[in-house]
């Protein structure tokens, strides 16, 4: 790639979630020395377990426990309540489901969210379930929400805080104002090819970007789109790359700093790990959730069988 220069300071990141005031070290995947700012102030806001271990007690903090529930029965991170994230997923599939006012509002009620509140996201499987979650907070209008840089069983494993107590949280009324700028629908898509405003990044496997691996009527991808595969861009332990390699990643899959990036998968989960990892770059990326489930399931989308290739000319890092 030509003339195309990333600057990064060394630090850590100060993150401000409604009022709670966050000083995010470098992840857990990363030494001090790699902690990095990203391009441009990031929307996507990750926690260490020190920074989130040392505000369980925080009454302004909502932590979010993804896990089925047997699990979170069994033993949970202080303070967190359930989500039933299959529930949410199961209505965000169906037709006018990620629309769905009244449904969006009445869940985050149970949340007992107020304008100081800041969320928390964690999972047990390499953040595609808290990236999931956090997707729809973000995309019904939360603005301050955050993933935590590792899964349960890390936590768990480093002996951190758990318990089996539920905590009793007051519902209140939350106004959902869905946010544009977070999702993306079939319409931003064609729109985005014909015009080229944005890329479109697949976040699914390569036997599905070829076609092989068909999930829906058609199979394949589609045209001019990038390849990444989720898997790449988090650890067995669920924590992200650090900056660089992330951002060596993207690059690598034809993404380059400040481009507008679409990221999609199946049904919203894998491409939601993406979008995330971009944010939290300072990217600008839009989750269509819906993906292949609906352009490879609806009539005259364009679509490509076979692989795709990967740039040649994105830089070694």
């Amino acid at each position: 790639m030509r003339n195309h220069t990333t600057t990064f300071t060394v630090g850590a990141l100060s993150l401000c979630l409604w009022g709670i005031s966050f000083t995010a070290s470098a992840p857990a995947a990363e030494s001090q020395a790699q902690a990095d700012a990203s391009p441009t102030k990031p929307r996507g806001q990750l926690l260490t377990f020190d920074d989130l271990q040392r505000r369980l007690n925080d009454p302004n903090l909502r932590i979010l426990d993804c896990r089925p529930r047997a699990d979170y029965e069994k033993g949970h991170l202080p303070g967190a309540l359930w989500v039933d994230t299959k529930a949410l997923e199961t209505r965000a599939a169906q037709p006018g489901g990620l629309t769905d006012r009244t449904f969006w509002e009445n869940w985050a009620g149970t949340l007992g969210l107020t304008a100081q509140s800041a969320v928390v996201t964690y999972d047990a499987r390499k953040q595609l379930d808290a990236a999931r979650v956090w997707f729809f907070l973000r995309w019904m209008g939360v603005e301050n929400a955050a993933l935590v840089n590792g899964g349960f069983p890390l936590w768990a494993k480093e002996q951190r805080p758990v318990t089996t107590d539920v905590p009793q949280i007051p519902t209140r009324p939350w106004k959902v104002e869905f946010q544009k700028d977070v999702g993306a629908a079939r319409e931003d898509v064609l729109a985005a090819l014909k015009d080229r405003s944005a890329k479109v990044l697949d976040n699914r496997t390569a036997a599905e970007v070829s076609g092989t691996d068909r999930k829906s009527k058609r199979g394949g991808h589609i045209p001019a789109a990038c390849h990444l595969e989720w898997t790449q861009l988090v650890d067995d332990d669920g924590r992200f790359l650090n900056r660089q390699d992330l951002l060596g990643k993207f690059e690598k899959a034809g993404i380059r700093t400040g481009e507008q990036v679409i990221c999609h998968c199946q049904g919203g989960g894998r491409a939601a790990v993406s979008t995330f990892a971009l944010e939290w770059l300072g990217c600008r990326a839009r989750n269509y959730y819906l993906g292949w489930s609906d352009w490879g399931n609806a009539e005259g989308t364009p679509i490509v069988e076979g692989a795709i290739a990967t740039p040649q000319d994105a830089p070694e890092r």
